[in-house]
């Protein structure tokens, strides 16, 4: 149920929140796939050495992700309050209720945190660099929740929660 609106909850989710959805998912693989460049510019540095030039370039493509992402989440927390969320399908109990809510408010959460931290951590305090290691950490156990649940709604249950994220 939205939270800014007095309506009901829709039926589906909007094609902008679809969208939002994948485009965050696939740049958390990019950050993913360049974080190894942020531990060797680190390393590299602490060491007195200069970075290559590939790696300066992940770095900047690192950050800067990170500061979309930052923006993107924005969008999609702007979209979940005025919009709200699809209810669960099926007979959910409470459990799987209040489970589904946590996990999606989570991932708004770490994610916000992460791309604080990190841009906390690139221009302003690198000491808070491992808090936002440890997020990311977690983020990828929230993750693997999420992609395992949804797998358990499409093959096990065959109910139409992930076709609902794959079109509007």
């Amino acid at each position: 149920m939205p939270l800014l609106k007095k309506t009901s909850a829709p039926e589906r989710y909007s094609f902008a929140q679809i969208v939002l959805h994948w485009l965050v998912a696939a740049l958390i693989l990019v950050q993913y796939a360049t974080s190894g460049a942020i531990v060797r510019m680190n390393q590299t540095r602490t060491l007195g050495h200069t970075m290559g030039d590939w790696d300066d370039i992940l770095h900047k493509v690192h950050m800067r992700v990170g500061l979309v992402i930052l923006l993107l989440m924005g969008g999609r927390l702007l979209l979940r309050l005025l919009l709200g969320a699809p209810l669960q399908i099926g007979n959910p109990t409470l459990w799987t209720t209040k489970a589904a809510r946590l996990a999606h408010w989570a991932f708004y959460a770490l994610v916000f945190a992460q791309g604080v931290t990190g841009a906390t951590a690139s221009y302003f305090w690198f000491p808070i660099a491992p808090v936002h290691q440890a997020l990311f950490k977690l983020m990828l156990l929230v993750i693997t929740v999420h992609i395992a649940a949804a797998t358990w709604h499409h093959f096990k249950l065959g109910d139409a929660t992930l076709k609902r994220m794959l079109k509007p």
